[in-house]
């Protein structure tokens, strides 16, 4: 009985040491953004590379579609399941910073980390703070048929030229057009700032003023849209059906002469191996106007719910050592942000080197907690104007008064 007893008590003592053990695992939650090009199997071996080096840790990634990623966030958030780490877009960060949930980023990295990052890289730093780390930063450029088009255009207006040569329904459309609202305002932007133009005014110390959309740098860029789709009709019928992933398709089949996008289309092009010659070149402007492009920053960002802080820096330190960043940035098609694989010659390619070459005239996101707000409202605008319901002006007038307001009565 006593050996009985004795091997019993051995036994329930093996058991809670194996539970509490178990039990001792911290647990690191990240919500992972599902990049254009980012295979599945490189967070599967990202989680499991990264358990196998930290035993103790619970690496849970929670992958999740970049058109839904924003939304979904907030929603985590305010039903206080905030993950430990997120992938977030930068102009993003100044929203959640209004929410009060953000942590400082530094204090847990060590000076390697964050030495290696390029300077211009970290939008994320607000009055010397740094708040996430940049995990993917590009310039938006021009992908074009260079089997149908031998010189890439330089201007919108030589664009809509060639777009009207090689227009040929149903079989080739000669320029994509993103027409749903989107996460991201993109398309609007790219012609907005290739025709000088901005978002918003800039006061004297940096801060940001009314919206302009409706001036007359974002009337000529709608108005050139809208002549594109409706007038010319030299993009692919019904529009405001199309996100950045159907258009996107389009030209992955051979079905479109030009498309804006960045550098994760490359990487798809590869990826998919396919059977047309294409090219890039920046993107391009309007006549007169000086050449500008749109700056895509997304950074990681810590809560400050976040129950092992420390557990949560270690995964960062993991993932951007060069072997997972190299990875990393030619699946998404992203230049690096990491100074040890800025010469990597994986990256000494046309498609690198004309994004890079974009950076100095690029401008970002507005960083304002409204920007997402705003970006809907724009967008609303957009759709508006592509199915005649209003005309551009009408369109941005309305648009811009509406953002105005909103911003003013966050003030109060």
């Amino acid at each position: 009985m006593k050996k009985t007893g004795l091997v019993l008590s051995l036994g329930v003592l093996a058991v809670f040491f194996f539970v509490a053990g178990a039990e001792a695992k911290d647990t690191v939650s990240i919500m992972w953004a599902e990049y254009d090009g980012l295979t599945p199997e490189y967070a599967q071996n990202l989680e499991k590379a990264f358990e196998e080096a930290n035993p103790d840790i619970d690496l849970k990634i929670i992958s999740t579609p970049w058109n839904e990623f924003h939304d979904r966030l907030i929603t985590f958030i305010g039903g206080n399941q905030a993950p430990d780490l997120s992938v977030i877009g930068t102009r993003w960060l100044l929203e959640l910073m209004d929410m009060g949930v953000v942590e400082p980023i530094e204090q847990h990295l060590s000076k390697e980390l964050i030495n290696n990052i390029e300077p211009a890289a970290m939008e994320a730093r607000i009055g010397n703070v740094l708040y996430a780390l940049p995990v993917a930063i590009g310039t938006r450029i021009m992908y074009y048929r260079s089997d149908l088009i031998p010189k890439a255009p330089e201007t919108f207006e030589e664009m809509l030229e060639v777009a009207l040569k090689i227009n040929k329904p149903p079989d080739l459309y000669a320029v994509g057009m993103i027409g749903q609202k989107y996460v991201e305002l993109t398309e609007f932007a790219y012609y907005l700032f290739g025709n000088g133009g901005d978002f918003f005014e800039r006061n004297p110390d940096g801060t940001y003023g009314k919206s302009i959309v409706n001036n007359e740098a974002g009337l000529g860029a709608l108005t050139f849209m809208n002549d594109l789709v409706n007038k010319y009709k030299v993009t692919q019928p019904g529009v405001n059906a199309y996100k950045r992933d159907e258009v996107q398709n389009l030209f992955l089949s051979g079905k479109l002469g030009v498309m804006l996008s960045g550098g994760f289309t490359a990487s798809l092009l590869k990826q998919k191996n396919v059977n047309f010659k294409w090219d890039v070149a920046p993107m391009p402007h309007f006549k007169g106007k000086p050449q500008s492009t749109l700056l895509v920053t997304d950074s990681i960002v810590m809560f400050k719910s976040a129950k092992n802080k420390s557990a949560a820096a270690k995964f960062l330190e993991f993932f951007y050592q060069d072997k997972w960043r190299l990875e990393f940035d030619k699946l998404v098609g992203f230049p690096p942000v990491t100074k040890s694989l800025g010469k990597h010659e994986y990256f000494q390619t046309p498609v690198y080197q004309t994004m890079i070459a974009s950076t100095p005239s690029a401008k970002g996101w507005p960083l304002i907690p409204e920007w997402p707000e705003c970006n809907d409202i724009i967008w609303e605008a957009i759709e508006a104007t592509f199915l005649g319901q209003k005309q551009p002006k009408e369109a941005l007038d309305a648009a811009a008064a509406k953002i105005d307001d909103l911003r003013q009565q966050r003030k109060k």
